[in-house]
């Protein structure tokens, strides 16, 4: 694996964690559980790789990790982990210290930068009916992809990853200036994985909406 694939994956299982974790210290993620996200581009990292991945992390002193023998181990944030994964979600196009921008790993439809979503650029142009229709919309998408999670379809993992997602971008919500492009992020990811995993047929119910 070269080493922009490695950093990649870096952000990607960052990336996973603080959704599986609601961004909290206190609560821990089980490695065996993470996947790469859908549309990956590259080979897929063995157990051995997400070991590493575990390993770089504990070092730089962004998780720690509780090991078992002979098993990868269950995971948590540590507090300079949390500082810089809440940087990197708040500006996806950015690489920050450790990780490569967001948007490297994960598929957002749409044109983020330039766009009615932008917030505190110069000449962005906000429109309050926009702003209220995407919140509509987002609330929306939540309720449906919430009922998708009930189908016998759905793998453990995949469960768990959409509703730490979903958990994040309710919280998102309740902010009175969501951040667009994080919430953009985290809708195409759900999508697309309960599209994959639960099918076209199961998954109508949030194709048929038009965001994000």
């Amino acid at each position: 694996m070269d080493i922009n694939t490695k950093r990649k994956l870096r952000t990607a299982f960052m990336n996973w964690l603080f959704a599986t974790t609601g961004g909290s210290q206190l609560q821990l993620g089980e490695a065996s559980e993470f996947r790469v996200p859908h549309g990956w581009a590259g080979e897929r990292p063995s157990e051995s790789d997400i070991e590493d991945v575990i390993r770089f992390l504990e070092g730089e002193y962004l998780v720690q990790a509780h090991w078992s023998m002979g098993e990868l181990p269950s995971v948590q944030l540590t507090h300079e982990g949390i500082r810089e994964m809440e940087q990197l979600l708040s500006e996806p196009t950015e690489r920050t210290e450790h990780f490569v921008p967001l948007v490297n790993i994960t598929n957002i439809h749409g044109s983020v930068i330039g766009s009615q979503i932008q917030q505190g650029s110069p000449g962005a142009t906000q429109t309050g009916h926009i702003e209220v229709n995407q919140r509509d919309n987002a609330e929306a998408f939540i309720t449906a992809a919430r009922k998708i999670l009930g189908n016998d379809n759905l793998d453990s993992g995949t469960r768990a990853q959409t509703e730490a997602d979903l958990a994040v971008m309710s919280r998102e919500l309740e902010s009175p200036t969501p951040r667009w492009p994080i919430l953009q992020m985290f809708g195409t990811s759900v999508r697309d994985s309960l599209v994959k995993a639960a099918g076209t047929a199961a998954a109508a119910g949030i194709l048929t909406i038009p965001w994000p």
